[in-house]
Formats: structure tokens, C-alpha cells, sequence
């Protein structure tokens, strides 16, 4: 094999290692960096299109906002932030003008927390039982977000006119739970000239409620400068 042959295959094979070579440091890092880009575009539409769900959600929740607010009115009437007394004896004036009878006294109690009510006793006769039916709770109410007061009502009207009363109280503007309603017969008014008296005396008592307000970190009480401490007087 003369010389000239050697070079020859000697050249091509460091051609082939040139090629090689650069394959293995040019080119394939290259593509390593195409494919890594691939990948991150492909988690960037993935979440785009997460995105552009939850954003078409919104804009639909959006559309509805005015129907949710006008449902809202109605429920801050029945159970306000506040205890809004001054509102409720307005109401309560316009409810005795309705129906006949005259508001002659109210108390509230302080709120205290919300508890709730506790399951009714079974009742029944020998030989036989009645299981009362469990009361309606709801785990979103608790102490700590919601109030009651109690309430003491007294009107005079008829014993129907007075029963009127109690139901529009039910079913008024403000959540009011009647509790207890006794009625007494209504002295007799001196302008009568001694005709008996046919109106009774209604005390209802219940509650109503108000929302309490999440609770806010309250602010620390600035601390005093301290001052030295008096001398024990001289035993």
C-alpha cells in the first residue's frame, strides 16, 4: 500500500471523526434545547388553557353578580350585621298599625353567642313512644359568627288581632323566633264608662339575630413607660 493511499484513508477517517465530533458538540446539544423549549411551551399553553378556564368562570360568576346582590337585600333585612333595633321597632310600629293592636312594651337582652338548640325529649303515652324530629342546624352557623337576642313584646288587641300579630311577626321583614306567647285579659279603659273589656294583653317572647363580623387582631395597648418603684415605708 503506497503512501498517497494512506493519507487518503488516514483524511477520510478524520473527516469522519470532524463530523463526528461535531454532531456530538454542536448539533445534539442543539436539539437538546429544542426539545427542552418544546416541552416549556407545552406546559405554558397547559396553563394558559387552566387559566382561560378559570377566567371564563369568573366572567361568568360576574354576569350573575347583580341577580346575587338583589338575593342579598332580603337576607341582611332578616339577619343584619348590626343589631339594627332602631329598624325593628319601626317595623314592629308598622305591623301593630296593621293589624289592629297597640305595642305597649319591648325589651332586648345583650346578644349572647349563638348556641344551638338542642334535640327535643321523646314523648308519648305507655306503651308507646314519639321521637321528636332532630332540630335544624347548620354547620356555617357557629358562636362565632352569629348572635341571638332575646326579645320581649307586648301588645293589646283582640285575642284575634293579637294572634295576627304573631303571625306577621314570623314572617316579617326581621328573622324573629317566637318562643313563647301568653295572653291575659286587658284592664278594662275608664273612657268605656264601665263597659267590660273584650282586648287581652299578649306578651310573645323569642329572638332575633345578627351577624357577627370576622374577628380583627387587635391593636396591642401601648406600654407605659416604666417608672421606679415606690419605697416600703419604714416598719
Amino acid at each position: 500500500m503506497d503512501k498517497n493511499r494512506i493519507w487518503m484513508i488516514g483524511s477520510v477517517l478524520v473527516m469522519v471523526a470532524v463530523v463526528g465530533l461535531g454532531l456530538l458538540l454542536g448539533i445534539q446539544p442543539q436539539l437538546a434545547a429544542v426539545a427542552t423549549a418544546d416541552d416549556a411551551r407545552v406546559g405554558v399553553e397547559a396553563t394558559n388553557a387552566s387559566q382561560a378556564a378559570v377566567l371564563a368562570k369568573l366572567q361568568a360568576d360576574f354576569a350573575g353578580i347583580d341577580t346575587l346582590k338583589a338575593d342579598l337585600v332580603p337576607l341582611e333585612a332578616s339577619v343584619p350585621s348590626g343589631t339594627q333595633m332602631p329598624r325593628f321597632v319601626n317595623q314592629l310600629d308598622a305591623l301593630a298599625k296593621s293589624t289592629s293592636v297597640t305595642l305597649t312594651g319591648m325589651t332586648v337582652a345583650d346578644a349572647v353567642p349563638y348556641a344551638a338548640p338542642a334535640p327535643l325529649a321523646s314523648t308519648g303515652t305507655a306503651g308507646t313512644a314519639v321521637v321528636a324530629a332532630p332540630p335544624v342546624t347548620n354547620s356555617l352557623i357557629t358562636a362565632t359568627n352569629f348572635a341571638s337576642l332575646a326579645v320581649q313584646i307586648t301588645v293589646v288587641g283582640s285575642f284575634d288581632h293579637s294572634l295576627d300579630f304573631v303571625n306577621g311577626l314570623q314572617s316579617g321583614e326581621r328573622l324573629f323566633l317566637v318562643t313563647g306567647l301568653t295572653t291575659s285579659k286587658a284592664e278594662a279603659d275608664p273612657a268605656a264608662k264601665g263597659k267590660a273589656s273584650t282586648d287581652v294583653t299578649a306578651v310573645i317572647t323569642g329572638f332575633v339575630y345578627v351577624l357577627v363580623p370576622p374577628a380583627t387582631a387587635a391593636t396591642p395597648a401601648a406600654t407605659p413607660p416604666a417608672t421606679p418603684a415606690a419605697a416600703a415605708p419604714a416598719q
